[in-house]
């Protein structure tokens, strides 16, 4: 079918639907192809550049030196130097459905509290249906997750997050019996689901 027989909104669909943050540019040739596409993609083009840049500083922290590393990385972890702020984890949620080949995701706290109290929250909240699909580990350690966290995590695998999730260290993360109720009828959806620490200390070393 002609691109030029297809209605903007139509185009701009097909837009969105290739719009992958660590991997811009077939969007952006998409977007090329007629003035009026690109005319009608300027402010969506915009946001996926900003979104872009914020996925490639979350990558050199993580110490990934391009977007194409994070996207085909194993295992992702913070580093005791470049703890990740509330925003970077903000950014990882919106990652959940472009890191196809992630396993295993460790984020640990340092005594500034980089993270903040809502950092944990917002991570969970960008995650949607299907994020993180080859995720089996999970570690989150020493960092506030709190009761609003621990809500917003459980709602994010009613989503169906995290499904092949199988170890999860929620140790020293501050979540009271009101965020563990709230927490586990969502972990029951978790099939693969074998181990989980809820220590207040942490082990940084899963099997």
């Amino acid at each position: 079918m002609a691109l030029c027989t297809l209605s903007p909104d139509e185009q701009g669909i097909i837009f969105s639907q290739l719009c992958n943050t660590l991997d811009p540019g077939v969007a952006v040739a998409f977007s090329s192809t007629s003035s009026e596409l690109r005319a009608l993609t300027q402010a969506p083009r915009q946001q996926l550049r900003v979104d872009h840049d914020a996925a490639a500083a979350l990558g050199r922290k993580l110490g990934l030196r391009t977007c194409k590393e994070l996207r085909e990385a194993k295992m992702l972890r913070d580093w005791r130097h470049r703890r990740l702020a509330a925003a970077d984890l903000a950014t990882l949620g919106t990652l959940g459905s472009v890191l196809p080949a992630l396993e295993e995701l460790r984020l640990f706290e340092s005594s500034g509290g980089a993270a903040g109290p809502d950092g944990v929250q917002r991570l969970a909240v960008g995650l949607g249906a299907g994020a993180l699909p080859a995720v089996t580990s999970l570690t989150i350690c020493g960092i506030h997750v709190g009761d609003a966290g621990a809500s917003a995590l459980a709602a994010a695998l009613d989503r169906g997050a995290l499904r092949r999730l199988k170890y999860l260290n929620l140790g020293g993360t501050a979540i009271s019996d009101a965020g563990l109720v709230a927490l586990a009828p969502a972990l029951r959806l978790l099939p693969a689901l074998v181990t989980l620490i809820l220590e207040r200390l942490c082990n940084p070393n899963p099997p």
